[in-house]
């Protein structure tokens, strides 16, 4: 059996190499990546092999990106560190898949799991392997940051995304516009704040402003193809979209 492992973590490698070897002794470790850039190189001269052991967590992404670059018709054992509950969707899955970390009688199940269903349902193991695979991808939802802490004297105040109709910086300090037009100092530059924001429902419109889509009153066009915006509640100044950046808020709101 020619196996591929695709682990970033030396010693994963060594112990999964290791239990390997001593439950099938016959296994030919054909190599071993560690991203998914090289996996994709390796994969792409179509090397023969029977299984791959493959980590989801890689020092360049996951390992699911992979998938997206090369065609792979080998049987996947995935290693995982997600929790219990992230993993109830997968029971079908028609390889199996291991938490971390790995012990060697869950590798020995996985591994007789995999000769008996390969050696006799080898068409059924990879249609139910592509379903897993897609019903993960499915799952892999962006994480947003659903309320801000700010702090209100001496209190400390939970603020829900939801509920902020737009960041904005005034005189070196950075606020939160509430939707019932409450002004909160928030310590944080709007860069990092901007990256922790659903970009579906959030706008950087200029260096001053990051705009929520529900509280986008109107938009007038304004000199050399920029855009002027009126908020609700409105904001202490101006807030006006360059041209540059122009086409991009139109698509944000849907033209």
């Amino acid at each position: 059996m020619k196996v591929l492992i695709i682990e970033d973590e030396s010693i994963a490698v060594q112990r999964l190499s290791g239990m390997l070897r001593e439950l099938d002794p016959d296994a030919e470790i054909v190599g071993v990546m560690d991203s998914v850039e090289s996996s994709v190189a390796f994969l792409k001269k179509l090397p023969t092999l029977d299984l791959v052991l493959m980590d989801i967590e890689l020092g360049d992404g996951r390992s699911l990106d992979i998938f997206d670059k090369v065609k792979i018709d080998t049987p996947v054992i995935f290693i995982t560190a997600y929790q219990e509950h992230a993993l109830k969707a997968f029971k079908h899955n028609s390889v199996d898949y291991l938490l971390k970390p790995l012990h060697k009688t869950e590798l020995a199940a996985a591994l007789d799991k995999y000769r008996r269903v390969y050696n006799t349902q080898e068409a059924h193991l990879q249609k139910n392997m592509m379903q897993f695979l897609e019903e993960m991808k499915a799952l892999e939802q962006p994480s947003y940051k659903e309320r801000f802490l700010v702090k209100v004297g001496s209190r400390m105040i939970s603020v829900p995304a939801a509920g902020i109709a737009y960041f904005y910086t005034k005189d070196r300090c950075q606020f939160i516009k509430t939707a019932n037009n409450d002004d909160l100092i928030i310590d944080k530059p709007l860069d990092d704040i901007e990256s922790e924001l659903d970009s579906k429902q959030f706008f950087r419109a200029n260096r001053q402003f990051i705009l929520n889509y529900n509280h986008v009153d109107k938009v007038q066009a304004w000199l050399s193809g920029k855009l002027r915006v009126q908020v609700k509640p409105a904001a202490y100044e101006d807030i006006i979209v360059s041209r540059l950046r122009s086409t991009d808020f139109r698509k944000w709101l849907g033209e």
